[in-house]
């Protein structure tokens, strides 16, 4: 289940679709989707934690027995790991998403 706060839902999902079904999806190829700086993304988290006023040991993602809370992400960001590079990847494509839906 997405984290709720209020009217807002964040979530990471694999394919964003219009209201009409038509999937949206970055003019270049996937491979080509202009990835974010560490520093960028870090500082998106940031603005997340901010702006929705989400506590740390919330859960962002659970997935068997991997749980990672909003208060992983910046290290996980940091430390380059395998979810750290897996959200990297979200994060810039949310943000190519956003650019082409204003």
């Amino acid at each position: 289940m997405a984290p709720v706060f209020g009217n807002v839902v964040i979530c990471v999902v694999d394919e964003l679709n219009r209201l009409n079904g038509e999937p949206i999806l970055p003019d270049s190829e996937e491979g080509d989707l202009p990835l974010l700086t560490k520093e960028e993304a870090i500082a998106e988290v940031k603005r997340w934690i901010e702006r929705y006023k989400i506590d740390p040991s919330q859960i962002f993602a659970r997935t068997g027995e991997l749980t990672i809370r909003y208060g992983d992400l910046i290290p996980h960001l940091e430390q380059e790991t395998d979810e750290g590079r897996l959200l990297l990847q979200a994060i810039s494509r949310g943000r190519v998403v956003r650019q082409q839906t204003q």
